[in-house]
């Protein structure tokens, strides 16, 4: 049963639709019904509506302007307008935003029972995965496929390619040569070992297909391979890469995986490069490994784009190209368990007779490597040893099962630090978006979308902070206008029409509802009292 969700001003109309959706059939539930614009994007995301049936004119935010905002935070919400006006500007709005059908007033029990028909066959196409792998399983084993993934996971661990490999990839069909690159991690929520082999086979078959779906009708291609523990996207085009276009459909392609396949999974992506000949696609998918680690930070099923995190980074260190590189690697993206045991490993193979003249030398090298997987050197030798101590300490310990445990200790250390950085890095951030916010909640056309463009960050990234700090866009800038409001209200003689202008409304009515809506009493109730 699909989720329902009415908005319009008009109380009569709002009941006949619940009483008409009520009379044909039982694939939708009706979950909330509200009197404006406002009201469903302030409380109507969090109900998670498949479908939403709204009118366009409507006060304070319009239908048009809704089915915007809410899409933002539901990418696949399937959407109804109603209106009384038979508008061919209406109509061109709609169908560019998508929506199902477009019912004029007076709304007709046929009419609504036919949309509603086709509203259910979009969203059963969109949710519902199909009996049938047998196709996208035979493409998924082919020889080529394989081929092609063996390459790509190849590719991404090279510093040079060398000119015979750069022969294979074209022999096996892999087409890199286009303008403008970008590199992207795909990786489950979950621990791979709480995932089951039959969950993980369904959502290899369907990553491709849903990638496919979004983007065959655009200028983007692609190539998608299985990296083992996760998944490469190489998206590759031509033409300038649209970041806020690019973000809607890599997160209508999570929400997919997620309703579909009832797992979580997120994206990383690496900055764009530009330039055949100069990309670095070891340097690529690293950085999008690196920024899929926020997701520890900012929460789970998201899209994070590099360029969004690396403007709060740490002095970061690089990876190690000596015989130490995997332990760097390993650190410094937080595969913490894997580390551990390759330096176990380690230390017990020099500690014997054989290494005995090369034994500091490796252990040195050892310690320079873990140094190099630290982000914040600084925090390190503040809040634990300095490098000279941490050396000194190491060359003393004459047990290896002692060294063994000061070098695990360091490498806690050094993965707490670096998680806080990636903490600190996500709070700084917040601390923009606010302060963005708290400076320009005046601007009565403020939006999200400006808010992303000012600070250059994702309106996905934006959305998950504000999210993880149990907050919304909406919700913020409506609490701190409110804010602004009852502190003139309270302290000056300003008439209420003049205070509604200052903090950011052109319409006093608007003004007044959220007010009460905030508060639970009107501003000239609020000032009295």
């Amino acid at each position: 049963m699909y989720k329902v969700i009415i908005v319009d001003d008009e109380d009569a109309v709002r009941e006949r639709l619940y009483q008409q959706l009520l009379s044909l059939n039982g694939d939708f539930e009706i979950v909330g019904q509200f009197q404006n614009g406002f009201d469903a994007l302030l409380s109507g995301v969090s109900l998670a509506p498949d479908l939403l049936i709204t009118d366009i004119k409507m006060p304070y935010i319009d239908g048009i302007d809704l089915i915007k905002r809410m899409k933002l935070e539901l990418p696949l919400l399937q959407t109804i307008i109603i209106s009384g006006f038979d508008s061919f500007d209406y109509a061109k709005q709609a169908i560019s935003l998508g929506v199902i059908g477009y019912i004029t007033k007076p709304i007709t029990i046929d009419e609504l029972s036919e949309t509603l028909k086709k509203a259910k066959e979009e969203l059963d196409k969109r949710n519902t995965i199909d009996n049938d792998l047998e196709e996208l399983k035979r493409k998924a084993d082919s020889g080529l496929k394989l081929m092609q993934n063996s390459d790509l996971s190849k590719l991404i661990t090279l510093k040079d390619i060398p000119e015979n490999f750069q022969e294979k990839l074209v022999a096996d069909g892999i087409d890199l040569k286009y303008k403008y690159t970008i590199l992207a991690a795909i990786d489950f929520d979950d621990e791979l070992n709480q995932i089951s082999y039959s969950k993980m086979e369904l959502v290899t078959l369907y990553l491709e297909k849903y990638i496919q779906d979004e983007l065959v009708n655009t200028n983007i291609r692609y190539i998608l391979f299985d990296n083992s523990s996760e998944f490469g996207l190489f998206l590759l085009s031509n033409e300038k890469f649209e970041k806020e276009k690019l973000q809607e459909i890599l997160v209508r392609i999570l929400a997919k995986i997620k309703r579909g396949c009832e797992t979580e999974m997120s994206i990383g992506l690496s900055e764009v490069k530009e330039d055949v000949e100069q990309k670095s696609y070891r340097e690529l998918f690293r950085h999008a490994l690196r920024t899929l680690e926020y997701r520890t930070v900012i929460g789970s099923n998201i899209v994070i784009f590099f360029d969004d995190i690396n403007k709060n980074k740490v002095t970061s260190g690089k990876v190690d190209e000596n015989e130490f590189k995997t332990i760097t690697y390993e650190v410094l993206y937080g595969e913490i368990s894997k580390a551990k045991e390759r330096i176990t490993r380690l230390l017990n193979t020099i500690n014997t007779d054989n290494f005995k003249e090369t034994y500091l030398f490796i252990l040195n090298n050892l310690i320079d490597s873990l140094l190099k997987a630290c982000v914040s050197l600084q925090s390190l030798f503040e809040t634990y040893l300095t490098y000279d101590e941490i050396a000194v300490k190491a060359y003393s310990i004459k047990s290896n099962e002692q060294l063994i445990d000061f070098i695990n200790m360091l490498v806690d250390k050094i993965d707490k630090i670096n998680k806080e950085s990636r903490q600190s890095g996500v709070e700084a951030s917040f601390r923009q978006i606010i302060s963005f916010i708290e400076n320009n909640y005046k601007n009565s056309m403020l939006s999200l979308e400006d808010v992303a463009k000012e600070l250059n960050y994702s309106v996905s990234y934006i959305s998950a902070i504000l999210k993880k700090n149990k907050t919304s866009f909406t919700k913020y800038l409506t609490d701190v206008r409110m804010e602004k409001a009852k502190y003139l209200l309270k302290n000056t003689e300003e008439k209420i029409l003049s205070i509604a202008n200052e903090v950011g409304y052109d319409d006093p009515y608007y003004f007044s509802h959220c007010f009460k809506k905030n508060s639970g009493m009107s501003p000239a109730e609020y000032r009295k009292k």
